[in-house]
């Protein structure tokens, strides 16, 4: 497994510290092949102590697997976009396993009560799977779409405690959506949030937290870009399950 799926897949079980090294690293897998652990430390302010037990539960011996790791990836041949492929591939299927763990009741519960549901995209990608996401629920419930940072205003004055907000941004780190976030928390309206697999600002806001796992495209290929499919894969998924929810439902309704 490569490190940047090791990262992912071990994410939840890091300590608040751990998390932290987790996106120095990210960041700066280059510090990581050059330097001594004891200055990879400094540069991150932590113990190495920390930087040893942040490897271990990765499933490496310590520091030194770790650096041997990231250096033997970023030595990987130019082109060779099929280590790419499966890495992109790998993601899918390790999101499909995450999502099916994933008790997703209280979601379904709000999605299913409230008077209005909003979607709102932060980003063109983002805008896009808003759109599918309103789309392919038609048939089961009506979801208001909005996106752009023009409708964070109007956005704001609309939706009340009766209604469920669900913001899709790729960090969760834009000013102006956390700022829209707190701001909707403080009129108690509920709050969904559906961003990459890391811990975030907008995810500590929101109620309910959705993840992707999104995989970027490797320096090395010169090109600026990050999937988008795991968005409509969940999508998909959130909608598959909620007909499942709804028939539930219904047997409940038939009982009573």
């Amino acid at each position: 497994m490569r490190v940047e799926e090791l990262l992912n897949s071990h994410y939840e079980a890091f300590s608040e510290n751990e998390k932290y090294v987790c996106h120095y690293l990210r960041n700066h897998y280059a510090d990581c092949v050059k330097k001594t652990i004891d200055d990879f430390a400094a540069s991150c302010n932590v113990s190495k102590t920390l930087l040893v037990r942040f490897a271990k539960k990765l499933g490496l011996t310590g520091y030194s697997e770790l650096k041997a790791r990231v250096k033997l990836e970023m030595q990987e041949p130019e082109g060779d976009v099929k280590g790419l492929l499966k890495t992109m591939t790998d993601s899918y299927h390790k999101m499909m396993d995450d999502l099916n763990q994933k008790d997703l009741s209280s979601f379904f519960e709000k999605l299913y009560h409230a008077r209005r549901v909003f979607v709102f995209g932060s980003g063109s990608s983002q805008a896009r799977a808003a759109s599918e996401m309103k789309r392919i629920f038609l048939p089961a419930r009506e979801i208001i779409h909005l996106h752009g940072h023009d409708m964070c205003y109007a956005l704001l004055k609309s939706a009340a405690p009766e209604d469920l907000v669900i913001i899709i941004s790729l960090s969760g780190e834009s000013d102006t959506v956390v700022e829209l976030a707190k701001a909707l928390r403080m009129n108690r309206v509920p709050l969904v949030s559906i961003t990459r697999l890391t811990s975030n600002s907008l995810a500590s806001v929101c109620e309910e937290n959705l993840y992707i796992n999104s995989v970027r495209l490797p320096v090395k290929y010169h090109i600026e870009y990050e999937s988008s499919t795991p968005y409509f894969i969940l999508i998909e998924y959130l909608y598959l399950s909620y007909q499942n929810y709804l028939s539930g439902k219904k047997e409940e309704i038939k009982r009573e």
